[in-house]
């Protein structure tokens, strides 16, 4: 029996020149989805508290572009999606809907009409129910309530990692449906059209991810001041890209006031995909310290260029990061020194680890990516 597959296009106000995140997957996810025939899109409607498939999705096409900026009152008309769907379509949910009251009984309101479409949801990480200390409090209880409220209505999970999918065994359902895919890397639309050339004339290292507790940033600091320390003016510029996050105020004061480090770190905030692609062809290697990840898009992007990435061990991190050796315990920040002071003072051995990335990597574009999800939801 025939059967149409829907997606999910929320998390609007976030889409961008410069998403981050889980908007990053979903806008990716959608733009993807542009190129390939029937698939229906669809959008909770905050005012109407309904879920709506647009006429036209080229007013999504210029949010991701850059070219409008979000505005509830601008989203295109369309028709209620329970007028779209047919008996055994297949739905993918992926809002973040902790903040949107009736996003679950609209859902609920569909299970109920429609017993026999497969509804699913794009589950990035569970990690609010797991740490609920790497958040301000009342949103972490938020977002907890809204995944565990998640298997009322799901037949099955797209996960983003193993990682993920084990999470929502443990936590959400021992039986829980799920499917793993693999995100894309790619970070510009076509990785074969070369990136703007670097402006830094001095050697760095880089770290990409929002600068908040969870993402590890103190243990950067730490490594730096021993490095600054150790190696003089040998040691290299650290540049952290990330917009500022959850409980993040303690370590912007270390890096930016402390007179050991403060001239080694640079923050920048607002970086296009262009820029981005730069900053990682042009840096000596890159640094991923997170403590718990959904799956780690900075250290898979940093891969897919070439580029040698010094993960923690934790979460998905195992599966993106092809060399144990360059990875350590995100609580020890000794082992991190040790790993990164090597790379620094032997060009020769971080060579070799660039070398091995074309074998030992699975280099994974947003179009292939999509096609992996499309055969999980679809099927």
């Amino acid at each position: 029996m025939g059967h149409r597959v829907w997606l999910e296009i929320s998390l609007l106000e976030h889409w961008g020149p410069k998403p981050h995140g889980i908007p990053r997957v979903s806008q990716n996810v959608f733009l993807q989805s542009l190129k390939r025939e029937g698939v229906g899109h669809f959008f909770f409607d905050r005012r109407s508290h309904r879920f709506i498939a647009p006429s036209d999705t080229s007013h999504f096409s210029d949010l991701a572009a850059g070219r409008v900026r979000y505005a509830e009152e601008d989203l295109p008309e369309g028709t209620a999606l329970e007028q779209c769907l047919s008996a055994h379509d297949r739905v993918l949910f992926s809002e973040a809907a902790w903040d949107h009251p009736h996003y679950l009984s609209e859902v609920q309101a569909l299970r109920y009409r429609f017993p026999s479409a497969v509804l699913q949801y794009l589950l990035c990480d569970l990690i609010p129910i797991r740490f609920p200390h790497f958040f301000e409090s009342d949103f972490g209880t938020r977002a907890a309530s809204f995944m565990r409220a998640l298997p009322a209505f799901c037949d099955r999970y797209a996960c983003i990692s193993k990682s993920t999918a084990a999470d929502a065994h443990s936590i959400l359902s021992a039986e829980a449906e799920t499917h793993v895919f693999r995100l894309g890397s790619d970070v510009v639309d076509d990785p074969s059209v070369p990136s703007l050339v670097p402006e830094e004339t001095t050697s760095y290292v880089l770290s990409v991810g929002t600068i908040e507790i969870r993402k590890n940033h103190i243990l950067l600091y730490f490594v730096w001041r021993r490095l600054a320390q150790v190696l003089g003016k040998r040691c290299p510029k650290l540049i952290l890209v990330g917009r500022p996050g959850w409980i993040a105020g303690d370590v912007y004061t270390l890096l930016l006031t402390d007179p050991l480090v403060n001239h080694l770190v640079e923050i920048r905030h607002e970086v296009t995909n262009e820029q981005l692609t730069a900053l990682i062809r042009g840096c000596q290697f890159t640094v991923f310290p997170s403590f718990y990840e959904g799956w780690g898009l900075p250290a898979s992007e940093s891969l897919f260029y070439g580029k040698a990435c010094v993960t923690s061990n934790t979460s998905s991190l195992p599966e993106i990061n092809p060399f144990p050796e360059l990875m350590f315990d995100p609580y020890n920040h000794e082992d991190a020194f040790d790993i990164i002071r090597a790379l620094i003072e032997s060009p020769e051995r971080l060579k070799q680890f660039e070398e091995k990335i074309a074998r030992v990597f699975r280099r994974q574009t947003w179009s292939e990516s999509f096609d992996e999800l499309y055969r999980i939801v679809a099927a």
